[in-house]
C-alpha cells in the first residue's frame, strides 16, 4: 500500500519549469530516497509535498487524501512532518520542551483550558509528558531532556529534530539531507537511527547527497533530473542504470 503518491505534477517558478510530469509513489513503512544533481528539483518536490508550494498541475495524495491544495499545518495534522538541511531548533527551549510543543496538534483542550487548568488540559499534559519520555528513551535523549537543545553537539541536535518530528504523531517523515555536516561516525549513527525509526512503522522519505547513506539504507530510490524522474528501483538497480550514471553518479564502474 502506498502512503504517498504524486501523479503528473508540474510546477513553474515564473517561466522556469522546475518540475514536469513528476510521478512517484512511496510504499508505507519503507525508506525511500530522492536523489539527483544539484538543481534537479529535489527541494521543490519536498516543498510541494509539504504544502509550502502548490503544484500548477497534477495531484498529491497522502493516506488516500488529496493534499495538493492544503496549507502546511493541515498536512502536518494529517500525519506528515519534515526536517531541514539546516537544523532549526529553538535556542531557549529544552529538548523536552521541543517535544511537548510538537504535540500541540493532538491537544484536546483550548488555550483557555490551559490557562484555567481544566480537566482536558490536565489530560493533555499527562499524555504529552508520557509520549515525550517514550520518544526520548527510544532516541537515546533521556539524559539531556532538560538541557537547551541548541547547546547539544551537532549529531544530538539532529536527533532532537527527528524526535520533534516523531512527536507530532507523523506517519511520514520527510528528511532533508539528514547527513549534512556530519562526520563519518555521526553519519553511521544517524543511518542506524533512521532504520530504527522505520522499523516502528513510520515511513521515511529523504533527500540525501551522501550515496553511502542512500545505498545502505534505502528500500527504493527515485532519481530526478531537470524536474523529471529518470529512474527508480532498488539501490542496486539504480546504481547500474546508465541514465543515472551519466546524470549523477559519474562514470560506470569497469566490469
Amino acid at each position: 500500500m502506498n502512503i504517498l503518491t504524486l501523479q503528473d505534477v508540474d510546477f513553474r517558478y515564473g517561466g522556469l519549469m522546475a518540475v514536469s510530469g513528476f510521478s512517484m509513489h512511496i510504499a508505507e513503512g519503507s525508506i525511500t530516497s530522492l536523489i539527483g544533481p544539484n538543481g534537479a528539483g529535489k527541494t521543490t518536490v519536498f516543498n510541494l509535498i509539504a504544502g509550502v508550494l502548490r503544484p500548477d498541475k497534477g495531484e498529491i495524495i497522502f493516506q488516500n487524501k488529496p493534499i495538493h491544495r492544503l496549507p502546511p499545518h493541515r498536512i502536518a495534522a494529517l500525519g506528515m512532518a519534515r526536517t531541514f538541511q539546516n537544523i532549526k531548533l529553538f535556542e531557549r527551549l529544552s529538548v523536552k520542551e521541543h517535544l511537548n510543543l510538537a504535540q500541540h496538534l493532538k491537544n484536546e483542550s483550548t488555550i483557555f483550558g490551559e490557562i484555567f487548568g481544566l480537566s482536558a488540559a490536565a489530560r493533555d499534559k499527562t499524555r504529552r509528558n508520557s509520549k515525550t519520555r517514550e520518544i526520548l528513551d527510544f532516541l537515546g535523549l533521556s539524559g539531556c531532556a532538560d538541557l537547551p537543545a541548541a547547546s547539544l553537539p551537532y549529531g544530538l541536535q539532529r536527533r532532537v529534530e527527528f524526535a520533534r518530528a516523531i512527536a507530532t504523531g507523523a506517519r511520514l517523515l520527510l528528511l532533508d539531507e539528514p547527513a549534512a555536516g556530519m562526520n563519518i561516525g555521526e553519519t553511521a549513527d544517524m543511518t542506524r537511527l533512521i532504520r530504527r525509526i522505520a522499523d516502528t512503522g513510520i515511513t521515511v522519505l529523504l533527500v540525501e547527497h551522501d550515496m553511502r547513506v542512500v545505498m545502505n539504507i534505502s528500500d527504493q530510490v527515485w532519481v530526478i533530473n531537470y524536474g523529471q524522474v529518470i529512474a527508480s528501483g532498488t539501490p542496486q538497480e539504480v546504481r547500474r542504470n546508465s541514465h543515472v550514471v551519466s546524470a549523477y553518479l559519474g562514470e560506470p564502474e569497469a566490469t
